[in-house]
């Protein structure tokens, strides 16, 4: 093993586009027995490959908006276009055919297994069975589970996070240009739910889908949308722009007051992990000789090592100190390791490294292997900076301060000095 010394993502190669556009026309959808539309006159363009973020108050429309897309809901009035075609002309079964699916809780089949339930629009289909078995093998690597583990598994057996995971496979199935997200991961907990985005956002960039999600977190919408569509009750339009965009500059009162004094710390939701620089680890691989890795990470001038699996999947961080209490480099794995994604946003980096109180978080890939570690330094240097910036902080004196006038630098849980990796045994 060698030393991860890149401290910052390399250039991505060129991003293929699988997706289609999604266009709305005039949609507007009324109900029997009520005055005002529950989506009036809708009007709306999603990029091909882009994710686009429904979010809004209850009663907005913002479901029934997601739902009229694949005809689950019928539009009173108005056209769909799909990659140009007329989608309300359509048969909307095998409309729903080809547009992936996903709800919150994944929705899945409960006696069926997991290879069963990714199979089942591809066998309405008309799939082979060595087909259906090779996608099903890529689609569980895709969404990180080992598919000689789960393959055969039933959803009672399966966390929340992982039936999840699954229902997005499923979704992905049929290699649909489109994929519908309503509220998916509204049923984990709040470390599985980061981990879910960044894995979506990995997803996404590796297949190029048009995804539209629903969430009532406008945080969640922040960090996975490409554009954020904000409705007000009616289903109408308050504002349709990128996050960075709505943050600092939102179009209406409403926005304003949607967004909240947050705003004021939009680089915490917008800024990238990726966008920062990190520091490179030193691997080790489970059974390597002890004297071995600590040689390696003494040279390299570090203190502490990542234990990573096959992959490259990080599993603990002892310290050089409890790597020599061993001959080799044991297996233990450190279920409260610290780990964020490229894609995580700082806010993420902070959340992990508060619930897991170290001074650090470990940084992967797309896929989950090990690229660096961030500090919690590194984060509030990046923080200070941002307050620092623009002509905010020269109009608005309380700009530097939290809404409640505290100091908007977090306390490091560890001193920069100590070492990260101290949870559990080497």
């Amino acid at each position: 093993m060698t030393d991860v010394t890149s401290r910052q993502a390399p250039a991505s190669p060129q991003r293929n586009v699988t997706g289609d556009s999604i266009t709305l026309d005039g949609v507007v959808k009324r109900y029997r027995g009520q005055d005002t539309p529950a989506v009036e006159r809708l009007d709306l363009e999603v990029e091909a490959g882009n994710i686009v973020a429904f979010v809004g108050p209850s009663g907005c429309g913002k479901t029934t908006t997601l739902k009229m897309i694949n005809r689950l809901i019928e539009p009173t009035e108005g056209r769909i276009f799909i990659g140009g075609r007329d989608v309300t002309r359509e048969d909307p079964d095998k409309l729903r055919q080809s547009i992936g699916y996903v709800i919150q809780s994944g929705g899945l089949f409960p006696h069926w297994s997991v290879a069963k339930n990714i199979g089942a629009i591809p066998r309405v289909l008309g799939w082979d069975k060595k087909r259906i078995a090779e996608r099903t093998e890529y689609l569980l690597d895709l969404v990180g589970l080992d598919p000689s583990t789960f393959a055969d598994r039933l959803p009672k057996d399966m966390s929340g996070g992982q039936q999840q995971r699954v229902g997005v496979a499923r979704a992905l199935a049929a290699d649909p240009p489109v994929l519908l997200m309503d509220e998916p991961f509204g049923a984990v907990d709040p470390i599985t739910r980061v981990r879910l985005q960044d894995s979506l956002i990995a997803i996404q960039h590796e297949l190029g889908k048009t995804i539209v999600i629903v969430t009532h977190d406008f945080e969640e919408a922040t960090k996975l949308g490409d554009k954020v569509l904000i409705l007000s009750e009616g289903g109408h339009v308050e504002q349709y722009a990128t996050p960075e965009e709505i943050l600092t500059d939102p179009a209406t009162p409403f926005v304003e007051e949607f967004v909240g004094s947050g705003a004021k710390l939009a680089y915490l939701t917008v800024s990238r992990v990726r966008d920062v620089e990190v520091d490179p680890v030193t691997t080790a691989r489970i059974g390597e000789s002890a004297q071995v890795v600590i040689g390696r990470a003494k040279a390299a001038g570090n203190t502490w090592v990542v234990v990573v699996d096959e992959a490259g999947r990080p599993r603990s961080w002892p310290s050089l100190t409890e790597v020599a209490s061993k001959p080799e480099v044991s297996d233990y794995l450190d279920r409260r390791l610290p780990v964020v994604a490229q894609s995580s946003t700082l806010n993420d980096a902070l959340d992990a490294m508060l619930a897991a109180s170290q001074g650090a978080t470990l940084v992967t890939d797309g896929r989950g292997a090990v690229v660096g570690s961030l500090s919690i330094g590194s984060v509030t240097d990046v923080i200070q900076t941002k307050l620092a910036e623009g002509h905010a902080a020269v109009e608005d004196p309380s700009y530097e301060t939290y809404v409640d006038g505290s100091d908007p630098t977090p306390t490091p849980v560890v001193a920069a000095d100590d070492e990260p990796g101290t949870a559990g045994p080497a």
